[in-house]
């Protein structure tokens, strides 16, 4: 009898053991999930970041060349006065026989950081469209052919979107709940006047 107390006593202790493993497991899954979730919160922000940055980039880059293309321009269209030496100057390169121009040696262009390619910047009110179409549960292909985001950018939206929708209870579900009882609440209320 005392063998059998001991052994049940022992099988308990071992279950009570178990469940607390199992607890602290949870406990620190749930954490890893928090850390992994701002971090993830702090990526997305620096891509966002970035993004804005390159889109100032090529803007700031599309107005240099329009004012390079607006100076060339205006330097065409100025009218040239020619001096008398440089009129006997393109007498003597006339009266003698052309030669070749000695080449010129320019030093090799190291590429810098800014040398890559980027996107065309991505339209805000397309952004806000495509992630709204993704909270409803679009596929990529759908969501990239109606907004014009590459196919990527989509497939991260469509995660995230439904990544969300596993972590938030539906609000809709929530307000259709509501809705009988307030329409029951009101039947009763105007039942007794």
């Amino acid at each position: 009898m005392l063998l059998h107390d001991v052994s049940q006593t022992a099988l308990a202790a071992a279950v009570l053991m178990l469940g607390l493993v199992m607890l602290l497991e949870l406990r620190s899954f749930n954490r890893v999930r928090r850390s992994v979730d701002i971090n993830l919160g702090r990526v997305f922000e620096q891509l966002e970041m970035l993004r804005a940055e390159s889109r100032k980039m090529l803007e700031a880059q599309a107005l240099a060349q329009a004012q390079a293309q607006a100076q060339a321009a205006a330097l065409r269209a100025a009218p040239v006065v020619a001096s008398s030496k440089v009129l006997a100057g393109d007498r003597q390169t006339i009266e003698r026989p052309l030669a070749a121009a000695a080449p010129i040696e320019r030093a090799a262009i190291e590429p810098t950081a800014l040398d890559f390619v980027v996107a065309p910047p991505i339209d805000n009110d397309a952004y806000l469209n495509a992630s709204t179409l993704a909270a409803r549960g679009l596929t990529p292909e759908e969501i990239a052919a109606r907004c014009g985001l590459p196919a990527g950018e989509a497939r991260l939206l469509a995660s995230l979107a439904s990544a969300r929708g596993r972590r938030e209870p539906p609000r809709d579900a929530a307000a259709d709940a509501s809705e009988p009882a307030a329409a029951a609440h009101s039947a009763a209320g105007s039942a007794r006047g």
